[in-house]
């Protein structure tokens, strides 16, 4: 074997070494965390409030989120999520909020049964009032994601991506005050249901909400 030859086969182990080592998934594997609500709870808007407003305009934290038209209220449900449990520095990648529905409906009176075949489409609003219970409806900002129901009674996941939003969280340039979902402008009105999704206190915890966060970890 000529000088030449000799310095290649030589070479060539350190070359994939250095690839190797300079690669993302070997210098820096993704990690994934699914962050369960530290609340979650629909609320009434549109509301006729009088001298006992809990008699109508109440709070409902019960196992299922109402979204949508009841005969004299609308019901849109708020999420909040704690994100200490990603390591420190790291960088978010990708963020989801998944929330199930089972093909359950809200129904006159607050009532929850099977839905009718009709498409709704719902969007995830940031949060902006630092509490919730404060003001008689929260304010929000517009939506920045949406999810379709084609036919509202059939189960289905519904995934919001979230990324620029949580990671506006992680860093702290923007305040965690959850996330309202709610109908879209052109379904929401008195009276025309909307889909009743499991809560984080669902009997059946694989259908509570979730946020699936993918980050990876920070430098060294």
């Amino acid at each position: 074997m000529d000088d030449v030859s000799a310095a290649r086969s030589f070479a060539l182990p350190l070359v994939i070494a250095a690839l190797i080592f300079c690669s993302p998934s070997a210098a820096s594997p993704q990690g994934l965390v699914s962050l369960a609500p530290v609340q979650d709870v629909s609320l009434p808007f549109w509301c006729e409030w009088g001298y006992e407003p809990d008699e109508r305009c109440y709070r409902d934290d019960g196992d299922r989120m109402p979204v949508g038209g009841d005969d004299d209220k609308v019901w849109r449900a708020a999420l909040r999520f704690s994100t200490p449990p990603l390591p420190h520095g790291a960088v978010v990648e990708r963020a989801f909020l998944r929330v199930f529905h089972d093909g359950r409906c809200l129904a006159s009176r607050k009532t929850h049964g099977p839905c009718p075949a009709v498409p709704f489409e719902l969007g995830a609003h940031p949060i902006l009032s630092a509490s919730w219970f404060s003001e008689r409806e929260l304010d929000f900002e517009p939506a920045i994601a949406g999810a379709e129901l084609e036919d509202a009674s059939h189960p289905h996941w519904l995934s919001f991506e979230l990324t620029e939003l949580v990671t506006d969280w992680v860093a702290g340039t923007r305040r965690n005050a959850g996330v309202l979902l709610k109908l879209a402008d052109s379904n929401e009105d008195f009276g025309v249901s909307g889909p009743s999704l499991p809560s984080s206190t669902f009997s059946h915890a694989a259908f509570r909400p979730r946020l699936e966060v993918t980050y990876q970890p920070s430098g060294p």
